[in-house]
């Protein structure tokens, strides 16, 4: 069977739909040319969600077969169409019982380029007052360790040279099986081989549960210092109306104690401007933290009201305030980023390449998983570059020798 897959949202999304895609058959890469159709859903916010909509529409048109995976038929199901083969995040594991499949997707490794993303989870500890993904992944379900070795070791033989753990909450990995993210990530790095393991997003209630052993476990070469950890509000009332479990303080002091075991770390942090109850003290002190900790990556989202939700009908600030708002932490944030690109130029770093860039160019990764491209270079290549320059996201590198 020809199969044709577009996968939408976060990487675990992505890496399930296209693991079900390897397991229904041969993917091409032409919607005309498949026998069936895959596509990937997310329904985080309301203009995700309509995206999803008009491509299914667009996809119709083909007149194949559309398997529609992911988060919108898990948590909002009625805007399906008669005709399509809706299949939940919950129905992942057995799919190929549901499509009458010799091949299970669980038996798939997701691979592009060099770069492998393992979904080792699904659902999460949470009840956030304004999260849909919750419903469509539900309760923290963890994947056997076994499961997760073999696919790594499958991924390595592959040729990868980085390994993604992708979840809705890594640091949640393991509670519901007697184990936890730090001994699973301790497990892979003694693998054999090069290779560097990122690890996914991680809230930070759950990560202070664990973080003497997990800042333990980041301490390894093979783990790239790197921590996604969500704080969506610097206030502790907004925090509390979010029921997110944790206060302003609690998050400053995971970012302290990472920044004290492992000064290089990269900090990738969320946060949502314009939830309901905003005001501008709450926002300045959003602001404030933005600026006292000067996080590397910052993923700026507008409150998007969803549906089944309790903060669904909750008042929300005016659309002027929100922009004035979303506005001014960017700025900051790129006043910030700016300075920290300028402290690498000159500097010479050993990265690995796992994957393509744009315009004929290479990504390379450092061992703090700053993005730098460079040209001429081997995906799955160890190199020791010299930072030539930047531009307002990445790195320019140039090549000073390959690493054996």
């Amino acid at each position: 069977m020809k199969v044709y897959v577009e996968a939408y949202g976060c990487s675990q999304n992505i890496a399930e739909t296209h693991m079900l895609a390897q397991a229904m058959g041969e993917i091409v890469s032409r919607p005309e040319d498949a026998d069936k159709i895959v596509i990937g859903t997310c329904v985080v916010i309301e203009h995700t969600e309509n995206r999803m909509l008009r491509r299914i529409k667009e996809l119709r048109r083909y007149g194949k077969d559309i398997v529609v995976y992911g988060c919108l038929p898990s948590a909002r199901r009625e805007l399906l169409e008669d005709g399509l083969i809706p299949i939940t995040t919950w129905e992942f594991e057995r799919a190929h019982e549901m499509l009458d499949l010799r091949k299970s997707p669980m038996d798939q490794v997701f691979l592009w380029d060099a770069v492998a993303t393992i979904p080792i989870a699904n659902g999460c500890l949470g009840k956030c007052t304004y999260c849909i993904t919750k419903i469509a992944r539900g309760h923290i379900k963890s994947r056997p360790v076994e499961w997760i070795i073999s696919r790594v070791k499958d991924a390595l033989n592959m040729g990868a040279v980085e390994i993604r753990l992708s979840a809705q909450d890594t640091a949640a990995y393991g509670r519901d099986i007697g184990t936890n993210l730090a001994e699973l990530v301790n497990l892979i790095t003694s693998l054999d081989g090069r290779f560097y393991v990122r690890i996914g997003m991680m809230e930070p209630r759950e990560t202070l549960e664990i973080i003497d052993e997990l800042i333990e476990s980041y301490k390894s070469s093979k783990v790239y210092k790197f921590l996604h950890i969500p704080v969506q509000s610097g206030d502790d009332r907004i925090l509390r109306r979010m029921n997110r479990g944790y206060t302003a303080e609690d998050f400053e002091r995971i970012i302290g104690e990472f920044r004290k075991k492992i000064p290089d770390i990269t900090i990738s942090t969320d946060v949502i401007v314009g939830f309901p109850g905003e005001t501008d003290e709450t926002f300045a002190n959003t602001l404030d933290m933005i600026q006292r900790l000067k996080p590397d990556i910052l993923n700026i989202t507008r409150f998007s009201p969803r549906p089944k939700t309790p903060a669904y009908g909750w008042k929300r600030p005016s659309t002027n305030k929100v922009k004035e708002w979303s506005q001014r932490v960017t700025d900051l944030h790129l006043r910030n980023m700016e300075e920290r690109m300028k402290s690498y130029v000159d500097r010479e770093m050993e990265v690995v390449v796992p994957s393509r860039g744009k315009r004929g160019n290479f990504l390379a990764r450092s061992s703090n998983y700053l993005p730098i491209v460079v040209k001429d270079a081997e995906i799955g290549g160890f190199y020791l570059l010299k930072i030539s320059g930047f531009e307002k996201a990445h790195l320019k590198g140039k090549i000073v020798e390959r690493l054996n």
